[in-house]
């Protein structure tokens, strides 16, 4: 069994990758572990289409503690485990919400022990972003990326390329950060989780 743990900036689009990376591995009924921030577990299980519909939101900081999927991979006659770890997102400067800055404690500690990580990055928001600086990066963004380069396993999804201004991000990202590998997704359309996919299935 491999843990895979998915970071990045709040409302960069973690859970709708974390699901729409679930339907490209082929699963329909959700299994997965609600780990709360004071140390509760609680095991769920629901239809991915329900999933979309619950756990999902445009508002921020909408995923307040970690939320595991525990995938079967089919390898020949035998199948495994992947675990896709969800989290809450991350923000800069003060958080003024006690319960979001537990839920942030939370997902850096995950991320310091993880061994795989998935960085989602708002490309569109990068985007947009060019339109008025040519350093459009989060310095949060660069402290994920300085953490993902030490992790065995490495991936960014440069996410919402359904929306404008995002093909100009995903070409900044690449550019600048040439030597991690960068994939171009939409967790609305399903577009790039297929590649997505296929380098999650060897951690199986």
């Amino acid at each position: 069994m491999s843990d895979v743990v998915i970071v990045g900036r709040a409302n960069a689009g973690k859970t709708s990758a974390c699901l729409r990376l679930a339907r490209a591995l082929g699963v329909e009924d959700l299994v997965w572990m609600v780990e709360r921030t004071d140390g509760a577990r609680e095991r769920r299980r629901l239809p991915i289409r329900e999933a979309e519909r619950w756990l999902t939101s445009g508002e921020p900081h909408s995923t307040r503690w970690l939320q595991t999927l525990t995938i079967p991979v089919a390898r020949g006659k035998s199948s495994r485990t992947v675990d896709i770890v969800d989290s809450a997102g991350l923000a800069e400067g003060r958080v003024r919400d006690e319960a979001v800055r537990r839920a942030m404690g939370q997902t850096l500690r995950a991320l310091v022990a993880a061994k795989a990580v998935l960085h989602v990055i708002d490309a569109a928001d990068i985007g947009r972003a060019l339109q008025v600086s040519p350093s459009p990066f989060h310095a949060l963004d660069e402290q994920l990326v300085a953490i993902g380069r030490t992790k065995a396993f490495y991936l960014i999804l440069a996410n919402k390329i359904d929306l404008p201004s995002a093909d100009r991000g995903v070409e900044w990202l690449r550019a600048r950060l040439r030597d991690a590998r960068v994939i171009a997704t939409s967790a609305k359309t399903g577009a790039g989780f297929d590649e997505v996919k296929r380098y999650v299935w060897k951690l199986a």
